[in-house]
């Protein structure tokens, strides 16, 4: 009986008449679809689809359903962020942090306060990060006197709690945007079990001044699972100044080598420790402390770090999903020369997403149901549809930006976060996309017959998500075989 009443809905939908214009609605799933939706108990109603050639966009969607609807994109958020970066800044854009003085060093190699300019750098590593200050030492600064002035104006003061979206503040994926971040703000622990499985060696990268740092843990039973709660981390002081990593707990021994990346300090006070201890490593004095504020006007440019180039930027975005690069990201949409000319242009969550919508929107996309928020999908806010997601991704195709976008996306059964997902192996270009009731993919994939597709699709719900993944892997290989 259902089923009789699923076709006859779908027959007058599907050719219900309006003022004499045909309205298109959503047509039935493929029976393969339909099936594997039930196999894995995910209900028609929780799922969104859009499948659109990318060579005839133009043509209707092999595939429509509740596309039109607003979903939760997750991390496939990640795909409009990626490449308004990409169309708006360009591949080769890149972004300079700068060290600056009052006056030169003199004679004696002595400075009085040294400033550093954030300019959103995404990625500036520890290991980029001590080269920049052996270049400060080799043209002759020795000794700050005063203190490290940080300059983080180009991004808007970032207002709210890490910890808000999921409770767990000291993880980097919640971290928020500073236009002077150095390595992530974050330390990674590596935990290498012994041969004789007694302990783990501990490596922690990267050493942070008054800081102290076990160089073993327990191995423990049990199962892997939560091994980071196993841990037992936690920062405890030993006086004004030191403080010590204590781990209370242990890793598992079934888990073997693992890698703990965590935030302790506040975005000063981790940049101090860093700061000090690469200085110091390199016989330099400094005698005073972090602290914010402005470069003066008649400062004196002293060295500066290039990162990485944007093409490089958002492989890391997508490939890994990195929420910190792509929160920088959106926010750099506003710094693009032909709208910030001036050099104390600030950016913020409010600019990027008037800048990222009305980009969408001149790139011919229907963003009704579209709610931009941090440019990460780390959000329970932002929403795109299924249409728009697939137009967007079409339009990206034909860009001259189209090689560096795909090459930036994952590629099924090989890398990124769709290495273990075999499924299309080779020929599927997917971002993906997890929150705790959501599954999400979005891409393209070639089918076994040469045809191209753009594809999103997502899970939604808390009751439909425990088999959200084999779904769309169902769905990945309905699309290949087509």
């Amino acid at each position: 009986m259902a089923e009789r009443f699923r076709e006859f809905f779908f027959l007058i939908t599907t050719f219900l008449g309006l003022g004499g214009t045909f309205v298109a609605m959503a047509a039935p799933l493929p029976e393969a679809l339909e099936q594997a939706a039930k196999a894995y108990r995910v209900p028609l109603e929780s799922l969104s689809l859009s499948v659109r050639s990318v060579d005839r966009p133009s043509e209707e969607p092999l595939l429509d359903w509740n596309a039109m609807q607003s979903v939760a994109p997750a991390s496939t958020a990640k795909l409009v962020t990626t490449y308004a970066a990409l169309d708006i800044l360009g591949p080769d854009y890149r972004w300079r942090s700068q060290f600056w003085a009052d006056t030169p060093p003199n004679e004696r190699g002595v400075i009085s306060h040294l400033y550093l300019k954030g300019s959103g750098d995404p990625s500036w590593v520890v290991e980029g990060f001590q080269l920049a200050l052996n270049r400060l030492r080799q043209l002759g600064v020795k000794t700050i006197q005063g203190d490290l002035i940080v300059d983080r104006h180009r991004f808007a003061s970032m207002q709210g709690d890490p910890a808000d979206f999921d409770g767990r503040g000291d993880r980097p994926y919640n971290q928020l945007p500073d236009a002077a971040l150095v390595n992530y703000n974050s330390v990674s622990f590596e935990f290498v079990p012994d041969p004789k499985g007694q302990f783990a060696r501990v490596v922690t990268v990267p050493a942070l001044d008054g800081v102290e740092v076990p160089d073993r843990i327990a191995l423990i039973g049990g199962g892997c699972g939560d091994w980071k709660a196993s841990l037992g981390y936690r920062i405890e002081p030993i006086d004004n100044v030191k403080k010590r990593v204590v781990f209370a707990g242990g890793l598992p021994k079934s888990c073997g080598p693992k890698r703990f990346n965590v935030v302790s300090f506040s975005a000063d006070e981790y940049l101090e420790r860093l700061f000090r201890a690469l200085w110091q490593h390199e016989e330099g004095q400094w005698l005073g402390h972090v602290r914010q504020g402005a470069v003066p006007e008649d400062a004196v440019l002293l060295a500066e770090n290039i990162s990485e180039p944007l093409r490089e930027e958002i492989t890391l975005a997508n490939k890994w999903s990195n929420n910190q690069i792509a929160r920088h990201l959106f926010l750099s949409t506003v710094l693009d020369e032909a709208s910030c000319r001036e050099d104390d242009c600030v950016s913020s969550p409010e600019l990027a997403r008037k800048k990222v919508l009305d980009w969408l929107s001149q790139k011919g996309v229907d963003t009704q149901g579209f709610v931009l928020d941090n440019g990460s999908g780390l959000s329970r806010i932002a929403t795109v549809t299924a249409s728009g997601m697939t137009q967007m991704l079409c339009s990206a195709w034909s860009s001259p930006m189209m090689p560096e976008f795909i090459a930036s996306l994952p590629i099924a059964g090989v890398d990124g976060t769709m290495r273990k997902r075999v499924v299309a192996t080779g020929s599927a270009h997917i971002k993906t996309g997890y929150l705790a009731d959501v599954r999400a993919i979005g891409g393209y994939i070639q089918t076994s017959h040469g045809d191209r597709y753009a594809i999103f699709a997502t899970v939604e719900g808390s009751r439909a998500v425990a088999q959200g993944i084999p779904f769309l892997n169902s769905v990945i290989q309905w699309v290949y075989e087509h």
